[in-house]
């Protein structure tokens, strides 16, 4: 049987910009275009998400709409609606009404951690946001700290030893570059939204994992990737958002990632296999 061998895109299909990684060694492609229409689109439809927003009825097609419309690129935009102007947009009367209440109860309702993944930071997902306010109790907070933080050509200089203790040294580096590129952005983040300063807790369901910090790589059989984490902060682990030198172990799936295993092995770090990952927390 041949294999055809496929080369990654150079190009954005939508706006003809360069292809970029944002993350070195990361997996994901992007479009280097800020303005890249179909990017700022997606952005857009990560915020509204039930696991960041959860702003229901305002699907893609929806947001579409609305952004050939004129009214909104980026998330703080759609706080700006009114029900003239998604009529206008083309919705329907109550599809208007019902959208403008979902945003309004968006802006008291949802959890500091949701809203900072909802932001789209790279390598900030739930589990890092719950770290990060748990250690600095809220958004103005990890922002005061990342104000604090020397950096020379978005390297980490002097002062993000305690943002780095929390998450790690890449997705720091993601966090850092991001708050401090985008302060416009994070005084709309306290103009239009009201949200629970301490991120929710979490149970644990044992302490096997008590004192380890944790990461997986790769395809498991029993666990989905937001379920390998919860599986290690429910039985009292940590989980980490990169390889770093304070992991006790990382779970290696099938195709994990070369990049990964290569640091872990630089950096000596014990790489175990699901299934005794799963003898563990037996």
């Amino acid at each position: 049987m041949s294999t055809i061998k496929i080369s990654a895109p150079t190009v954005c299909p939508f706006c003809g910009s360069p292809i970029v990684k944002q993350i070195k060694d990361g997996a994901h492609l992007y479009c280097s275009n800020k303005n890249c229409k179909e990017r700022l689109l997606q952005q857009l439809n990560y915020f509204v998400t039930k696991q960041c927003m959860n702003i229901d009825g305002l699907s893609e097609k929806t947001l579409r709409k609305l952004q050939d419309a004129g009214l909104v690129n980026y998330w703080y935009d759609l706080y700006s609606l009114t029900f003239d102007s998604c009529v206008n947009a083309g919705l329907g009367n109550k599809t208007a009404l019902k959208l403008i209440d979902e945003l309004q109860k968006s802006r008291t309702s949802v959890p500091a951690e949701n809203v900072l993944m909802a932001l789209g930071i790279p390598m900030i997902g739930k589990v890092a946001a719950q770290e990060l306010l748990s250690e600095f109790g809220s958004i103005k907070e990890i922002e005061n700290a990342v104000n604090n933080v020397q950096v020379d050509n978005s390297n980490i200089v002097s002062n993000g030893e305690a943002i780095i203790k929390v998450i790690g040294d890449a997705a720091a580096q993601s966090l850092i570059s991001y708050f401090k590129e985008n302060k416009e952005e994070l005084q709309y983040v306290y103009t239009y939204l009201t949200y629970t300063s301490v991120a929710s807790e979490t149970v644990s369901a044992s302490n096997k994992l008590e004192g380890l910090t944790i990461l997986a790589t790769g395809t498991l059989q029993n666990f989905t990737r937001d379920g390998i984490k919860e599986s290690v902060i429910a039985n009292g682990g940590k989980y980490a958002s990169g390889v770093n030198g304070k992991l006790s172990f990382m779970i290696v799936g099938q195709a994990a990632g070369s990049s990964k295993i290569d640091k872990a092995n630089k950096l000596g770090i014990k790489m175990i296999s699901e299934e005794e990952y799963l003898n563990l927390i037996k």
